[in-house]
């Protein structure tokens, strides 16, 4: 039984680490590993750097994937084992907390509040599934390159009809008007930031008076937010808000990709996210008043972190109707003509914006690894994209256009494998009608080409972050896109970012939003389209100049990163992660690195 106890601790360690990731302290000065080795804040940046892009909170690869797979197996059997003779969610909670803090050197504060919200989804999940191990942890440890041979993973949406002989899409006339959208991603609210606290605290989330106090005046929370790891202050976001309102007072509708609650995992609840989300929509309709918004679901909206579960499958301690009902009714003063059947049901939903031209907003949870709920369920939860799938099919029949708007983008590491692929394969088949996709999570500033075959079909446009969280310049992105005219393409024309710089602000104690960058003019595109964006990866392959003006904006100017470069390997993971769409497919990725290596 000993050795029992042993392996079982071990799942424990394993099952968070999927959740968690390393330390807590890891992510900041001083950067610790969970074994309490130190490293530099410039190593931390540069492992991120160092591989496919994730959101800042998720797991990043490990050279011990293989080692890593074999252990969650071997410590599942064992946890199953002891689940079968009855050990309960108490015991779960006890030594999690305990794994927490000594084993992934997180504080206590955090593994007593964040360990109780999350072992009795695990308890849930392994009592109620017939799960092999080997399938658990493909599932879980996905970015680690761990796979499962479970045939229950393997699905398909079906697609109605052929695909129709491709259109070409004509650009419109220089003077042809143009719609202005605004672009609000992973704002990431924090209401109890202040100026002047500890900035360096041990906790994921800081600036806060339970951060304590700053041991030296370079550890105090900068007035306008932080490099570190710190929340979007209020009233900086209002500043921003103004900016963007004053600047561009002729917007006519804002996407808001999601992600409204700051990264306190451990101290979320229903209430305390619902209220995030009542106060950052508050705040875009105080100061865009006439403009419609169309929101996404995030991953922070929900508490705990990340776990949307099948619809109408679990019991209503983990179900995530409170969320779905609060969204509905918040969302129905911000989306013209909107249906809530399909909100209340997962948080997605489709509405015609002008005749010929729908939006459609999806729950991309559904395709995210750190959704554990996916190991007990990930044939196409609450039917999402056979749903999409379907409208899109109506939109086609009805001569509409489409922009999709999702949160996870579907090219990137933590993606689910056979929902990235199924998302490809939807929107290959309609790439006729789909004129834009739009996303948020990494909080870089980038994209995604799409393909079919070798054949540049649809961009993803992932926008950079309001948020500073961490070494990123606060930032929003403007879109021009093809306006109200017979036969307009809806296609993106041109976008510009604005950003406003934190050393600076901190250094004069004033907020200056300026144009970072418009990427026509930066990039030298002649438009847009698909095959403008693949061009541009190509010569970014063979030119270096021209890929660091790519960095600059990727980090949205953030002076941490501008300081530690882009060496060989970010470059090379960079062109890649603009090349990929679809987890499972990296011909792009090679066919890039090729063309670069050769020069």
């Amino acid at each position: 039984m000993g050795g029992q106890v042993t392996l079982s601790v071990v799942v424990v360690v394993v099952l968070l680490s999927s959740l968690l990731g390393t330390s807590a302290m890891a992510k900041r000065t001083p950067w610790l590993t969970p074994k309490g080795t130190q490293l530099s804040r410039a190593a931390m940046l540069r492992e991120r750097l160092h591989h496919p892009v994730v959101g800042p909170e998720d797991n990043l690869p490990t050279e011990r994937g293989a080692a890593v797979c074999l252990e969650c197996q071997l410590a599942v059997v064992v946890l199953q084992e002891e689940l079968a003779a009855g050990m309960n969610v108490t015991g779960l909670v006890v030594e999690g907390i305990a794994m927490c803090s000594t084993a992934l050197g997180y504080t206590l504060v955090f593994c007593e509040g964040f360990v109780p919200m999350i072992m009795p989804i695990i308890h849930h999940i392994l009592t109620t599934t017939t799960v092999t191990p080997k399938d658990a942890c493909g599932e879980l440890f996905t970015y680690m390159g761990c796979t499962t041979d479970d045939p229950k993973r393997e699905w398909s949406v079906a697609i109605q009809g052929e695909k129709p002989a491709v259109v070409p899409v004509t650009p419109p006339e220089p003077d042809a008007p143009r719609m202005k959208v605004l672009h609000l991603a992973d704002i990431h609210m924090d209401p109890y930031y202040r100026p002047g606290t500890n900035a360096a605290c041990p906790d994921d989330l800081c600036c806060r008076e339970e951060s304590g106090v700053a041991e030296t005046p370079e550890a105090e929370a900068w007035y306008w937010g932080d490099y570190r790891h710190c929340g979007t202050p209020p009233y900086m976001l209002e500043d921003l808000f103004i900016h963007a309102s004053t600047t561009h007072p002729d917007i006519d509708y804002i996407v808001w990709t999601g992600d409204a609650v700051p990264h306190n995992e451990w101290s979320t609840s229903p209430e305390y996210n619902i209220e995030i989300v009542r106060e950052v929509n508050n705040m875009i309709q105080k100061y865009f008043p006439n403009a419609p918004v169309f929101p996404v679901v995030g991953n922070h909206e929900m508490s705990p972190l990340d776990q949307y579960p099948e619809p109408g499958s679990v019991p209503e301690q983990f179900a995530a109707d409170w969320l779905y009902e609060g969204l509905a009714s918040q969302w129905s003063s911000l989306v013209p003509d909107l249906d809530l059947t399909t909100v209340k049901h997962a948080a997605y939903y489709s509405v015609l914006l002008r005749p010929g031209f729908r939006i459609i907003s999806f729950n991309s949870m559904f395709g995210y690894s750190s959704n554990m709920w996916l190991v007990a369920n990930s044939k196409d939860p609450a039917s999402e994209l056979a749903w999409l799938e379907g409208e899109l099919n109506k939109a086609e029949a009805a001569g509409e256009l489409v922009h999709l708007l999702g949160h996870v983008p579907p090219g990137i590491l933590v993606a689910e494998r056979t929902w990235s692929r199924e998302y490809n394969r939807i929107i290959v088949r309609y790439e006729n009608i789909i004129r834009g996709q739009f996303f948020g999570h990494t909080h870089y500033d980038e994209f995604e080409v799409f393909h079919d075959g070798e054949r540049p079909i649809s961009v993803a446009y992932i926008a950079p972050s309001q948020t500073p969280w961490f070494d990123l310049n606060p930032a929003y992105r403007i879109y021009h896109i093809d306006g109200d005219r017979p036969d307009s393409t809806r296609t993106v024309l041109d976008h510009e970012t604005y950003v406003m710089n934190l050393t600076e602000a901190h250094e004069t104690e004033t907020a200056r939003w300026y144009q970072l960058y418009s990427a026509r003019e930066l990039y030298g595109m002649e438009s847009l389209a698909p095959q403008e964006w693949q061009s541009l990866v190509e010569r970014m392959a063979v030119d270096r100049d021209l890929f660091n003006l790519y960095i600059e904006n990727f980090v949205s100017g953030g002076d941490p990163y501008l300081e530690l470069g882009c060496d060989d390997l970010c470059y090379e993971q960079r062109l890649c992660d603009m090349v990929t769409s679809n987890r499972n497919n990296l011909d792009h990725c090679s066919a890039i690195l090729k063309r670069k290596r050769r020069s």
